[in-house]
């Protein structure tokens, strides 16, 4: 089973399950744990490879399926029957295939630094990961990620947190998170289409140079999804800009 920490309030209080995106871990939700565990129980799950799951053996057929069904089983022994849910960067993607697949369990979602369409840029960003990852140490691919995604001084926070999250993942386990990519491709394609029910929350940095523009059109004529936009923050707003990103979230939740 994979790895989690939970905070509990008390038993009438609604859940948040917390997923990270690739790279990240549990860590990168702090500032958020401190503020809503007031509000809210609080689960954070390490997804498999990435911190305290780190030393969890991952097969060949490893999938996204794989990855959603993991955390359904983190719930279920939880005895989690329902939960709002709150994703960052691939994160957001696993949660949407969650959606898909359990609807009953999910209440309210937010996704911060949201993925809902892959560019030319980001897939040419991505296809060269995987033909230099086979000469070049892992470390030197996480930095040139973090840089490239987030660039500028005020991301300085979030980039030394992914690299020091990054840096726990073994190296079988990072090549087979990258296999996954064509999957999540279809992913994404699919959710494109898909009629999502739940009330969604997109909360992105002004400075997410490869995401947010995607964002703004997907969500057009959506009527279930709130957009918003926040300036100073890159990719990872919710700790470039986390008590603006708090306030958001504790609003749309309540």
């Amino acid at each position: 089973m994979l790895k989690f920490k939970h905070y509990i309030k008390d038993e009438q209080s609604d859940w948040i399950t917390f997923v990270h995106g690739a790279g990240g871990s549990s860590t990168v939700w702090h500032k958020q744990v401190k503020f809503l565990k007031n509000h809210f129980n609080l689960l954070l799950i390490d997804l498999r490879g990435h911190g305290m799951s780190n030393d969890l053996h991952i097969e060949s057929t490893f999938s996204l399926e794989q990855v959603v069904d993991e955390i359904v089983e983190v719930t279920q022994y939880l005895g989690l029957k329902r939960s709002h849910f709150i994703g960052v960067s691939l994160g957001s993607i696993i949660i949407s295939k969650l959606s898909e697949r359990h609807p009953e369990m999910v209440n309210k979602i937010v996704l911060s630094g949201a993925i809902t369409s892959f560019t030319f840029r980001t897939l040419f960003l991505l296809r060269t990961v995987q033909i230099i990852k086979s000469f070049l140490p892992n470390i030197v691919l996480y930095k040139l990620f973090a840089w490239i995604i987030m660039p500028k001084k005020n991301h300085q926070l979030s980039r030394q947190i992914f690299i020091k999250e990054a840096q726990k993942i073994k190296h079988k386990a990072f090549r087979k998170w990258l296999k996954l990519i064509p999957e999540i491709k279809s992913n994404i394609d699919t959710i494109s289409q898909f009629d999502i029910k739940h009330s969604v929350l997109f909360i992105s940095g002004q400075e997410d140079y490869l995401f947010v523009r995607q964002i703004e059109c997907f969500v057009k004529n959506r009527p279930y999804c709130i957009f918003k936009k926040i300036n100073g923050s890159g990719h990872i707003v919710n700790i470039d800009q986390h008590q603006r990103f708090n306030e958001y979230t504790l609003n749309f939740l309540k």
